[in-house]
């Protein structure tokens, strides 16, 4: 790491400030959840454990991530900036915590978007191929129509911040509504609206249950995105609290049906479900509707494509900041001087999210599989960004003198305690190659970054101190 001069005062670094509307600000949350995506796979994942419990594994979910949101929250109320939670955690865990925050979360963004676009790439080989063109359907094949994907996520994520964060929620409405509208025709072709065995989680353990909460968590991460417009948001204080809360429920609503939909309509319920490979693609083709198959390939390929565009531009300027702090090389901190982005961040972080999508693809892993390995390395990411939020957030009350320090304190623990155990159900028992080596590639990555930035405070402290503190307060906002 290398430092530069102080940073830019009003911590924009020419950015189009106040530019991004709140309805641009929640589409950045929402495209980065990519709720259609999780709709797809995960009802059919949380069967397999907790059978005609699975609504209710996600209802779980959503509480827990709400807690979590609780603690964001609490910042994005009084603080605003490029960095994410790298910026909002500053005043309550220093430079060092908001650091490792901010570190932990933009692995978490590069590794979420490198399998996204092997997932994008996938479904839009298998939409060609319902139009009669299999070029893509190969290693070689994959890996271009990838970097083609690629080269539109930069496109949209330099031309501008609310083009892409439109663009973004466009695809991913579409998708929901694509696969709402589905589920809702093959409740009304079925009658069995009301399933008696789902209410009453017959066959269901709490064992299973339980189980099945750690993938309702994963299935929220990037809830947060929205909180790296804290520049460019017309009104951040209000706009990024609301987006960051919204999302959740949006997202867990939608989960809660979908799953419940899946396992009542899915021949022979949970157990059938659970063993299916493509769930949506199965409940068209048993119900009369493999017509729409291309539809819902459109539409997965879209939001998957979304998540791409969402966590580049989370990545980008969470490099921004550091670049305007000192802590990376004074490059990354230059914006756009016409379309006011963060674009020679972006054409960093697009590389990265190239490299590991195309090393696992050309090893022969299966696209999909390869979208599960390398999200499941980010997810740690996450994990770790949102544990230090539940952390701070208490602190940063009490600095304040604020009142709510004892609930903070409560939803902190809670927060922190589901995420422990996501991390250990995902360690403990030791999981099949290759998800035993998963947690650590996350682990030498993270290490690779606290060193990093250790060195860098023994050289230049003076930059390392400035860490998270590009950012505006609320007191002093313009």
């Amino acid at each position: 790491m290398s430092t530069v001069s102080p940073p830019a005062t009003d911590h924009s670094g020419g950015l189009a400030r106040r530019s991004v509307t709140p309805f641009e600000v929640g589409a950045q949350s929402v495209a980065n959840i990519a709720p259609s995506a999780v709709i797809a796979f995960g009802p059919a994942q949380m069967a397999a454990s907790a059978g005609n419990g699975a609504w209710f594994s996600f209802f779980i979910g959503t509480v827990i991530v709400m807690v979590i949101a609780f603690s964001i929250v609490i910042f994005a109320r009084r603080r605003a900036g490029v960095g994410s939670l790298y910026s909002l955690v500053r005043p309550a865990l220093g430079p060092t915590g908001s650091f490792v925050t901010g570190w932990a979360l933009f692995l978490g963004v590069i590794a979420i978007a490198a399998g996204s676009i092997c997932g994008a790439g996938f479904f839009l080989s298998t939409l060609l191929g319902h139009f009669g063109v299999t070029a893509f359907d190969g290693i070689i094949g994959q890996i271009i129509l990838d970097l083609l994907l690629l080269a539109g996520a930069i496109f949209l994520t330099i031309t501008s911040v609310r083009v892409s964060a439109r663009v973004s929620a466009t695809l991913e409405v579409i998708s929901i509504i694509v696969i709402t509208v589905t589920l809702v025709i093959i409740f009304f072709k079925s009658g069995n609206v009301f399933d008696a065995a789902q209410f009453t989680l017959t066959g269901s353990t709490f064992g299973g249950i339980v189980f099945a909460v750690v993938i309702a968590i994963l299935g929220f991460v990037g809830f947060e995105s929205a909180a790296s417009l804290g520049a460019e948001s017309k009104d951040p204080f209000r706009a990024i609290p609301r987006a960051v809360l919204g999302s959740a429920i949006l997202a867990g609503f939608l989960y809660i049906f979908a799953t419940y939909a899946q396992v009542a309509q899915f021949t022979g319920g949970a157990a059938a479900l659970a063993k299916s490979a493509s769930p949506m693609d199965d409940l068209t083709s048993q119900w009369g509707l493999g017509f729409l198959q291309p539809v819902l390939d459109f539409g997965f390929c879209a939001s998957f494509f979304a998540v791409v565009v969402a966590c580049i531009t989370v990545g980008a300027r969470i490099l921004f900041g550091m670049s305007n702090e000192g802590i990376l090389p004074a490059w990354l901190g230059h914006a756009h001087p016409r379309h006011k982005t963060p674009s020679k961040a972006i054409w960093l972080v697009v590389p990265l999210v190239a490299i590991p999508a195309i090393a696992v693809l050309s090893t022969g892993v299966a696209p999909l599989s390869a979208t599960t390995y390398i999200d499941t390395v980010g997810v740690f990411g996450y994990m770790v960004s949102y544990a230090l939020v539940c952390v701070g957030a208490p602190l940063f009350l009490k600095k304040l003198g604020g009142r709510r320090i004892l609930l903070a304190t409560v939803m902190g623990v809670i927060g922190i305690a589901s995420l422990a155990y996501v991390f250990y159900a995902n360690v403990f028992p030791v999981p099949a190659y290759p998800f035993n080596t998963l947690p650590y590639y996350f682990l030498a990555c993270l290490v690779i970054g606290i060193v990093g930035y250790a060195i860098l405070r023994v050289r230049h402290p003076e930059a390392a101190e400035r860490a998270g503190t590009f950012a505006d307060d609320a007191a002093a906002s313009v």
